[in-house]
């Protein structure tokens, strides 16, 4: 199942990216273009916002999947109004961060890590059944969500800095989703 959500998680990433970047949207969605009525999308919300709308969906179709793989069944209406809300602030984190990163970079990475942090804290919650913004208690699930957002930020910084690497993303996103699973595990 990891391999799954961070194959979800790496697709969506490069589409937003790609997106974000200016790339031609027919080249990044290929023949969903025409069905998506991606040109009207974007000429009302600005190529951010549909980067933006094209990563959420893509993080959505995840933390639901991880939903259901760490409860066993599919999310019920709650959960799926806290997954929608912490799929937005994950993509508008990514979206701030990207925009940070030309206007000063530690502050960008600082905000980046933060934010992914409370983020990860609130998905971790919701899979648990927990208080959406309760932070936890416990030593390993606070160290370990901590160790797996610092793996997914070493992972987008350096693919940012150089979509080449994409396999070091991949690499952090898989130990990002490794480490969230059996986190996940911990009460």
């Amino acid at each position: 199942m990891v391999v799954i959500f961070t194959g979800i998680e790496i697709v969506g990433l490069i589409e937003w990216l790609a997106i974000s970047n200016g790339e031609n949207h027919t080249a990044v969605l290929g023949q969903s273009y025409p069905v998506l009525q991606v040109g009207a999308i974007s000429s009302r919300v600005g190529m951010t916002g549909f980067a933006a709308i094209v990563l959420a969906v893509f993080l959505l179709v995840e933390h639901i999947i991880t939903q259901v793989d760490a409860t066993g069944r599919f999310a019920s209406g709650k959960q799926l109004v806290e997954i929608l809300t912490f799929s937005s602030l994950e993509s508008v984190i990514w979206v701030v961060w990207l925009v940070l990163i030309p206007v000063n970079g530690i502050l960008a990475i600082t905000f980046f890590l933060v934010a992914l942090f409370v983020e990860h804290h609130i998905a971790d919650n919701v899979k648990k059944g927990l208080s959406f913004f309760k932070l936890s208690s416990t030593r390993p699930v606070f160290i370990g969500v901590l160790v797996l957002t610092i793996s997914e930020v070493i992972g987008a910084v350096v693919w940012v800095g150089n979509q080449n690497l994409v396999a070091v993303l991949v690499g952090g996103s898989l130990l990002e989703h490794y480490i969230a699973r059996n986190v996940g595990l911990i009460r």
